[in-house]
């Protein structure tokens, strides 16, 4: 085998293992988040307080608190995070009303397969969606279909 053989070669192999590390560990990262982020969903509590704490923890290490200051932090800190969630629960719903409304006028400009489609892309994705009702069922083509069939 020549020399320019075998390093073009050893490239192609170089070059297809790259590709496959990258493909491997997008397909990881994605369902690492995947996974995280249904956690999160299932026990909001609890992340909600690991989170809290974990940004406690970060705030002490770096900024090197002493012990009055860790606790006026905390204070400071637990009373922002209680301002926070009365401003959310009072935008909340304003900002599921939009999100709603985008949806149902997305449904509107869509076909009926490309419906079904949609509708199987918020529910595959509805950890990550900000509202959390789907709107209204459409009927699928499926369904259309089976009531429009005679019976057998």
């Amino acid at each position: 085998m020549k020399p320019l053989h075998v390093a073009g070669l050893l490239a192609l192999i170089f070059v297809a293992g790259f590709v496959g590390g990258a493909v491997v560990t997008d397909i990881i990262e994605t369902r690492a988040m995947r996974h995280a982020v249904a956690q999160a969903v299932e026990h909001p509590i609890q992340t909600r307080t690991n989170l809290e704490i974990n940004i406690d923890l970060k705030l002490e290490h770096r900024l090197n608190l002493g012990p009055g200051q860790r606790n006026q932090v905390h204070r400071i800190l637990k009373d922002a995070r209680e301002k926070m969630h009365t401003v959310r629960e009072d935008f909340q719903p304003k900002l599921n009303a939009i999100s709603l409304e985008a949806r149902t006028n997305i449904y509107s400009v869509l076909r009926p397969n490309q419906q079904d489609s949609f509708a199987a892309f918020l529910e595959d994705n509805r950890q990550f969606l900000a509202v959390r009702e789907l709107p209204p069922q459409r009927p699928t083509n499926a369904a259309i279909e089976q009531t429009n069939s005679p019976p057998q």
